[in-house]
């Protein structure tokens, strides 16, 4: 089906999924890491992009599920069928009801703060890691982990518990700030975003974490995730397993790839709801999909296509969404062929962290169909009004309309 035939049927916007590639790139990415050291597990980071369809067909390759809220959880048990020890939690904050959940299912429980260690074992968590902190990104360090200054009093802090240290993780950050926060007028105003980061970086990581492991004697270490899709998987395994290697350690290795597995398996099809000129006689394209459901475009401008046209770009156009705001653009000066209301657009690419930060904020969230063996089928209805209003306690909630 093309697009259009797409939108005709489900409506406009569209997410396009497609599951045949999710699992085509964890094959990939599995085979490149298990060709460079013996032990690995893959754990898929959910926060990247939850959708229940791609779950489903993550779970049928058997890869593991690294979590980072009760949500999270509750959907790698429920949709994907899980086994709890094949979950991974991670995150600054772990609900006590998160933590009776893995304790009682055996999950991997990766603590934020040597403190945090006492609520775990509190809560019955048998299976327990610790992050490291490690230098952010722009200025300061991460405020993830516990600092290496106290690192050496971890495996004291667990043994007083009754815990023994199973993992050492970490994840390197792709976004900071260039200058001190206390200095910062505005959170965007100091961002800094440097992604994908090099091998080289994250083998210095991988590197460090494997000497503390050798030293206090844990099994396992969690290189976590940040990774780049194909065709570089190959390159970081390499980068990282020789640099874990070269540091003495011979356990397991655990990867929690987000972006790796669903960044090119997702795009968004959207139509043109308006063409115009501006005063200073720039082409002008409006879309009806926004900022709310492309977060991303704060970081990184969408690659933009127009399908099923093989006309030449008719120069540089702004491109803006449906949003009542004026900080809603897509592209500032996009390479499109001349558009009219109604056609066909679409933004590629856009499977990681768009779909899970998107927002409620504008119109109805789209519907989501998927590819699946080839073919087309509707995974998640679009939503409605009932929707909207479904948990407010005082509102007469209106028939559906068509």
């Amino acid at each position: 089906m093309s697009v259009a035939d797409l939108l005709a049927e489900h409506g406009s916007p569209l997410w396009l999924a497609n599951l045949d590639v999710v699992r085509d790139r964890q094959k990939s990415f599995a085979a490149a890491w298990r060709a460079e050291w013996p032990d690995v597990e893959i754990a898929y980071s959910h926060k990247a992009n939850r959708l229940p369809a791609i779950l489903r067909a993550l779970a049928e390759t058997g890869i593991g599920h690294q979590v980072a809220c009760e949500a999270e959880y509750c959907l790698a048990r429920s949709v994907a069928d899980a086994d709890g020890r094949s979950i991974v939690v991670q995150g600054p904050a772990k609900p006590p009801a998160l933590l009776d959940r893995a304790a009682a299912d055996g999950a991997l429980v990766i603590a934020d703060t040597l403190a945090e260690l006492r609520r775990l074992a509190a809560a019955g968590v048998t299976r327990v890691g610790v992050r490291v902190c490690l230098p952010g990104v722009g200025h300061g360090t991460s405020h993830f982990g516990v600092p290496m200054a106290e690192l050496s009093m971890a495996p004291r802090h667990a043994a007083a518990l009754g815990l023994r240290i199973e993992a050492l993780a970490v994840h390197l950050v792709s976004a900071g700030f260039d200058r001190p926060m206390a200095e910062i007028p505005r959170l965007a105003s100091a961002l800094v975003v440097k992604w994908p980061q090099p091998p080289e970086r994250f083998a210095a990581a991988a590197k460090m974490l494997a000497g503390l492991a050798v030293r206090m004697g844990v099994p396992v270490i969690d290189v976590g995730g940040g990774f780049p899709p194909a065709p570089g998987e190959g390159a970081y395994a390499r980068a990282v397993t020789g640099a874990i290697g070269g540091a003495g350690f011979e356990g397991r290795v655990l990867v929690e790839p987000g972006r790796a597995l669903v960044a090119h398996a997702v795009d968004l099809a959207a139509t043109v709801t308006a063409v115009k000129r501006l005063p200073d006689r720039r082409r002008c394209i409006v879309l009806d999909v926004g900022t709310n459901l492309l977060p991303g475009t704060l970081f990184a401008w969408p690659n933009l296509e127009a399908p099923g046209t093989h006309d030449p770009a008719a120069g540089q156009a702004l491109v803006t969404g449906p949003l009542c705001s004026n900080v809603d653009v897509l592209h500032p000066a996009a390479d499109l062929p001349a558009l009219a209301e109604g056609d066909a657009v679409v933004v590629r690419g856009v499977g990681a962290y768009q779909q899970t930060q998107s927002t409620q904020f504008g119109d109805l969230r789209p519907a989501v169909v998927a590819r699946d063996d080839g073919h087309w089928r509707l995974v998640s209805r679009r939503e409605t009004v009932e929707d909207l209003i479904a948990t407010d306690l005082g509102a007469d909630v209106p028939q559906a309309t068509p």
